[in-house]
């Protein structure tokens, strides 16, 4: 699946959203957009780190970031962790690294992703899909800017 894949997406913590986010990236689409991380950036793949949009997801996208060993900075990928705006302190360290990536993205809370489970199920869900389509433009956008 990941041939021709332009991002890699890796977990900043147990529970980030990967597989989901992965399924969400290349829902419709001719090639794939994404694929989970295998341990090594294929060529031409760009790195994306997923974290939950609350104050230990937000430390641990610190942590990652801060000794971040490739030389192209990642893509942060803020999942929103509960149906209301992201704590002060999450929004407050993702500030202070925001000079440590390339650009952050954020995907909305989905309460159908929880009730569904499964992300092929809950992408039949016009909320979802409409999710999907956002983060699509998102990182189709960031391919054609850098």
């Amino acid at each position: 699946m990941g041939a021709g894949s332009r991002w890699s997406l890796l977990a900043a913590h147990g529970g980030a959203g990967v597989s989901t986010l992965v399924a969400l990236a290349n829902h419709r689409r001719p090639q794939p957009l994404a694929q989970e991380f295998t341990g090594h950036l294929g060529y031409g793949q760009r790195p994306v780190v997923v974290l939950r949009g609350c104050a230990s997801g937000a430390d641990s996208a610190a942590q990652m970031t801060a000794r971040w060993p490739l030389p192209d900075k990642p893509v942060l990928l803020v999942v929103a962790d509960a149906p209301f705006p992201m704590p002060a302190l999450a929004r407050h360290r993702l500030e202070v690294i925001s000079a440590s990536v390339t650009a952050t993205i954020f995907v909305r809370y989905l309460a159908v992703l929880r009730e569904l489970g499964d992300p092929v199920v809950a992408l039949r869900q016009r909320s979802v899909a409409r999710a999907a389509r956002r983060l699509q433009s998102s990182l189709d956008r960031l391919v054609r800017t850098g």
